[in-house]
């Protein structure tokens, strides 16, 4: 049987990496360097925790590491959020715009590392979502920092998902102990594909 090239997920359409489309903005010099080269599946678990304790309508999100920003564009489809999604690499922009179109979404796309977000930024949205982003040690350190300006910004709430990977540990252990309300939950889906691992929810100080 034959690789599909396509797939469905949670109301959006999902190219695989043998889609014509996707290997023609391979061909056209738009190689990922950090890891963004295709659809990391921990985003579903955000997807079914938000599909669950959904967004308020017209809510700015922020998708940190956004990679093809898939995340950021269910947020748009399902609660028609003003989405913005920011990469350190500037090659997935293609790709996302790809999906965007392909879904009949709008996101904003912006080339930034996690360090350049300043907390003049990050007052610009009310909440930031992140999938499979905390896969290095100087990460965890790095996302703790965003999450610590997010605070001071007045973000409503921080919610990042991973297979559990010790730097994802090592950031929701540290969050526990700075921040007033923390939760580290379990979770895992079946369909559309089985993933399993843990949501990190950071919310605003009462």
């Amino acid at each position: 049987m034959p690789t599909p090239i396509q797939r469905q997920a949670f109301g959006l359409k999902i190219l695989n990496a043998g889609h014509p489309s996707i290997r023609k903005l391979k061909s056209q010099g738009f190689q990922a360097e950090i890891h963004g080269n295709k659809f990391w599946n921990s985003s579903f678990l955000v997807m079914d925790y938000l599909k669950r304790n959904p967004l308020p309508q017209g809510t700015r999100v922020l998708e940190v590491g956004c990679g093809w920003g898939l995340l950021g564009l269910y947020c748009a489809k399902a609660f028609d959020a003003v989405v913005t999604g920011i990469d350190a690499d500037a090659n997935v922009g293609p790709y996302l715009d790809l999906h965007a179109q392909l879904n009949h979404q709008s996101m904003t796309f912006e080339q930034k590392s996690f360090n350049q977000l300043t907390k003049a930024y990050l007052a610009n949205f009310d909440v930031i979502i992140g999938a499979d982003i905390c896969f290095w040690d100087e990460l965890s350190q790095q996302l703790f920092n965003l999450i610590r300006r997010a605070q001071g910004a007045g973000v409503s709430q921080t919610i990042l998902a991973d297979p559990c990977r010790s730097p994802f540990e090592t950031l929701a252990a540290r969050s526990a102990a700075a921040f007033k309300s923390v939760e580290r939950i379990e979770a895992g889906i079946s369909r559309p594909t089985k993933a399993t691992g843990a949501l990190l929810i950071v919310r605003a100080d009462p």
